[in-house]
């Protein structure tokens, strides 16, 4: 009797081990903790020489003035999981970051739908906003407007403005 109590005990041990491994979800991927590594250390007051400080590590750092703003791209690679990154700094703006763009290539939907729950759970649930562009949705979020939009197959853009958080 006390063999079949203990082996029921253990049987149940386990069971609730791997009910709970289940419940904490997937593991991220390296574009889930990219995104939330531009997110959670971006800050409006940046400028070009603090955003090449803080997100170091790139392969390809550039900087190229386009219509009166400064660009700063990163390219990264994550097991043939293509990440651009693309900051912002328009002249009128003291030299001040407004914009990241992290273009996320060759993502499959389940990495994809990954991101979006994160995103959610970080954020809330997207807003209604009256954009006409099809695969799009937007967050209001501290630091600005966050848009996720699929761009092309298997490939998204996330970005977030410096905007009033009305969305």
């Amino acid at each position: 009797m006390t063999t079949i109590l203990l082996s029921i005990g253990i049987i149940a041990a386990f069971a609730i081990l791997f009910w709970l491994d289940k419940k904490q979800g997937p593991e991220p991927t390296p574009a889930i903790v990219h995104v939330f590594d531009v997110l959670r250390n971006l800050n409006w007051d940046m400028n070009e020489n603090e955003i090449k400080n803080t997100f170091q590590g790139s392969k390809k750092g550039t900087s190229t003035r386009l219509n009166k703003k400064s660009i700063l791209t990163r390219k990264e690679n994550f097991g043939g999981q293509e990440i651009y990154t693309t900051f912002s700094f328009p002249n009128d703006n003291a030299g001040r970051v407004s914009k990241a763009e992290i273009r996320l290539s060759r993502i499959s939907q389940k990495d994809i739908d990954q991101l979006f729950r994160t995103v959610c759970k970080q954020y809330g649930q997207p807003g209604q906003h009256d954009s006409n562009i099809e695969g799009s949705v937007k967050w209001a979020t501290e630091p600005g407007i966050l848009t996720l939009e699929n761009t092309a197959p298997e490939e998204y853009t996330l970005t977030i403005k410096e905007e009033d958080i009305k969305v």
